[in-house]
């Protein structure tokens, strides 16, 4: 394994953000937040994902979870 540092996506200041956005603290509008249309599109992409029940939560928050694991996310 590699002791380079690994990438890292830096967050968003409220100074960044819209207004609409400067209250929320979550790291999806942090990441995305400073591009409004980017973070539009991936909320259009996301939430029909998380509302679809054709599969159970649990196996879903697994999925990201491992996901998350592979990526070396921290959060």
């Amino acid at each position: 394994m590699s002791d380079a540092p690994q990438p890292r996506l830096r967050l968003a200041t409220d100074d960044e953000l819209s207004a609409k956005l400067r209250h929320r603290t979550d790291h999806v509008t942090r990441v995305f937040g400073h591009n409004s249309v980017l973070l539009e599109n991936w909320y259009r992409w996301y939430v029909p994902l998380i509302r679809d029940l054709s599969l159970p939560a649990r196996l879903k928050e697994m999925v990201r979870l491992r996901v998350a694991q592979l990526n070396a996310c921290e959060f």
